[in-house]
């Protein structure tokens, strides 16, 4: 006699008894391991989960479930165990469950969100822009889902309190457990934010960020609607509540070093002020928000000339980060205090603690470098009115520092454009000023690359500080090379142009081999030459470079 599957309450019964006695304890062992950073005992609980994953002989909503239990496992494992083979096999396994069709499209909602993750942790180890293109493209579809979901007309309170309890502890085939929230909804609001935050610090799109922006605030808005947040049974309320008032905090101040709009900075304050409050004290979290803050707060005081925002900024820090490593809040607050009392005090320490954070070479070296050229160039304005030879010492340290800055080949190249444009309106030698313009120029294709929008292609041509190509070329005919400044003048006067005549290639002899081939590639040409993101409706008149 053949056995079959239990269906109904005995299925139910089945998958609660299994879930109980062996996968919720290993699941949590193995997520209480990642959580410790416990190295020693994660190859082995890994090795279960998969074990457990590929063994049961179990329903197909059942083995999905497992499916999720493991990218949830392996995804912040490769960062404890340092093995990115962990991360590819939780993509596979992400994309394994995108690919099939999903009993309800609820499911689908956990599958792409759990993808996106991965495909976002793999994106900041590699770099590669393949991952974080697929990241949006899966949370904005989990992202249409949730919006679906919570615009459905609801029934009444009570039939709704019951589909609840029959879907959170008598799942079937044709139900996700657990079930979809405004919770979930919100945590992938989040981070569909995240990604498109992640993307602009990538390449400077600047679409992304007004994207990301109406995102946060689509999730600020929907954790606002928790009715249990108040009640003292709200679990991780004020930590996800606390996360997404940052987010949409630093989003903001981002938005407002672009376009200079006072409400995007007054708000941001507003946000880490409640998100500072949210937060427990001794949570990790609690550093990230203090760093959003004290920028925050430092950048406001520069506009409103306030000693007060940078007295608050230096407590926040002393009270959420007294041993923070990071040098950038401590050297905004020296430096902007010293901006405002137009004097050298707290500009030496600056200088020390960007100096030794410069010779740890870390990730953020370039960024250190541009800061401490800054400072150096802030004292030597100060020291001016004083002693000229002092000052000469400090101009001199400020140039050679930009130099470097403009030299990194690994650092972005809008970040080494706007060095050099800076090592060069700092130089009166010729030969100096003749390097540094010629290098801006070069430059200038790099930062405004094809892959950017024209809108963003334009800012970056836009964010030097005079005209690159006519005083680089000046600066060769200085020195009597004629022909090189010809050159540079050609360069850096037609960046676009050059772009739009790559594209303008003739496809007479294409049409006549591959006429579908070539019609693909007239729609690529229009889509590469729109002025802006065709994918976005928002208008972005009025943006302005970068300070």
């Amino acid at each position: 006699m053949t056995g079959r599957a239990p269906t109904g309450p005995l299925a139910s019964l089945r998958f609660q008894l299994l879930f109980l006695v062996k996968w919720r304890p290993l699941g949590s062992r193995a997520l209480r391991a990642v959580d410790r950073r416990d190295a020693a005992a994660l190859p082995e609980l890994i090795r279960r989960v998969e074990e457990v994953r590929t063994a049961d002989a179990s329903p197909r909503w059942t083995r999905a479930l497992l499916r999720r239990l493991a990218i949830c496992v392996l995804a912040p494992a490769a960062d404890v165990l340092h093995d990115p083979g962990l991360l590819d096999r939780a993509v596979a396994l992400g994309l394994e469950a995108v690919r099939e069709p999903p009993a309800r499209w609820e499911s689908e909602v956990y599958d792409r969100a759990l993808l996106a993750e991965c495909l976002l942790r793999r994106f900041e180890r590699s770099g590669d822009r393949t991952d974080v293109d697929e990241a949006i493209t899966h949370e904005r579809r989990a992202a249409e889902l949730c919006r679906t979901w919570l615009t459905a007309p609801r029934g009444p309170w009570r039939a709704s309190l019951r589909r609840w309890w029959r879907d959170q502890w008598y799942p079937d085939e044709g139900q996700v457990w657990p079930p979809l929230s405004r919770t979930i909804c919100f945590t992938v609001f989040l981070g569909l934010g995240d990604v498109l935050h992640t993307r602009f610090e990538f390449l400077r799109t600047y679409g992304d960020l007004q994207r990301a922006v109406e995102t946060s605030e689509e999730a600020e808005a929907l954790s606002r609607t928790f009715r249990w947040a108040a009640s003292p049974w709200a679990g991780d309320y004020k930590h996800e509540r606390a996360s997404i008032l940052s987010q949409l905090g630093a989003l903001l101040t981002f938005r407002y070093e672009l376009l200079r709009d006072p409400a995007d900075l007054v708000r941001a304050v507003g946000l880490f002020e409640d998100a500072d409050r949210l937060m427990p004290r001794r949570d990790d979290g609690g550093r990230s928000v203090a760093r959003h803050r004290v920028h925050a707060l430092s950048l406001r005081g520069l506009a409103l000339r306030s000693l007060a925002d940078f007295a608050t900024a230096d407590a926040v820090l002393r009270r959420r980060a007294p041993h923070d490593p990071a040098w950038r809040p401590r050297v905004e607050i020296l430096t902007g205090r010293a901006a405002l009392t137009e004097s050298s005090d707290g500009l030496g320490e600056a200088v020390d603690i960007l100096e030794a954070a410069a010779a740890r070479d870390g990730g953020d070296a370039h960024e250190v470098l541009i800061w401490l050229a800054a400072t150096w160039r802030q004292w030597a304005l100060h020291a001016e009115a004083g002693d000229r030879q002092e000052a000469a010492v400090l101009w001199r340290r400020s140039s050679d520092t930009w130099r470097q800055a403009a030299r990194r080949e690994t650092a972005p190249a809008w970040r080494r454009l706007h060095a050099a444009s800076r090592w060069r309106s700092q130089v009166s030698q010729p030969q100096e000023a003749a390097e540094a313009s010629a290098l801006a120029v070069r430059l200038l294709p790099l930062a405004a690359w094809r892959g950017l929008d024209r809108l963003s292609q334009e800012r970056v041509l836009q964010t030097a500080d005079f005209d690159l190509a006519s005083g680089a070329a000046a600066d060769q005919l200085d020195l009597h090379d004629a022909e090189h400044a010809l050159e540079l003048l050609e360069l850096g006067r037609g960046v676009l142009w050059s772009q739009a005549l790559d594209v303008r290639t003739d496809l007479r002899q294409l049409r006549r081999e591959s006429p579908e081939l070539a019609e693909r590639l007239t729609r690529l040409r229009v889509l590469l030459e729109e002025s802006r993101d065709p994918s976005t409706g928002a208008s972005r008149t009025g943006l302005r470079p970068p300070v």
